[in-house]
């Protein structure tokens, strides 16, 4: 019983996080939307999931800039060599908060949807 328990605890403990693309989102629309949305309710979108389609006006190292606005940072292993800028692209992402410095909405875990 003891042992049940262990592997119990291990397994929930030591599980691979949840991909976002499993994950269904809590807002699917246009980033200006999405923008007054967040703007309204800062901690309540913490942690969302969400799916936001704009323009891309920026590309970074390891993300892109959304509208201007919003960061989406992809994992190390994501080929950007395909995003452009002025491109309209939908992704999908992790909500982890608002850089008050560069007044940029932050989403990790993201990947693009089209």
């Amino acid at each position: 019983m003891f042992g049940i328990g262990v592997y119990t605890f291990y397994n929930y403990v030591f599980s691979e996080p949840t991909k976002v693309i499993n994950i269904a989102s809590e807002f699917i629309g246009q980033s200006d939307e999405f923008k007054y949305l967040f703007t309204e309710d800062l901690e309540g979108w913490s942690n969302k999931v969400v799916e936001i389609k704009g323009t891309i006006t920026g590309i970074y190292d390891n993300g892109v800039l959304l509208d201007e606005n919003i960061y989406c940072q992809f994992d190390q292993n994501t080929d950007l060599s395909s995003i452009v800028v002025n491109k309209e692209v939908v992704i999908k992402g992790k909500v982890v908060g608002f850089d008050e410095l560069l007044m940029e909405i932050k989403l990790n875990q993201c990947i693009i949807i089209q």
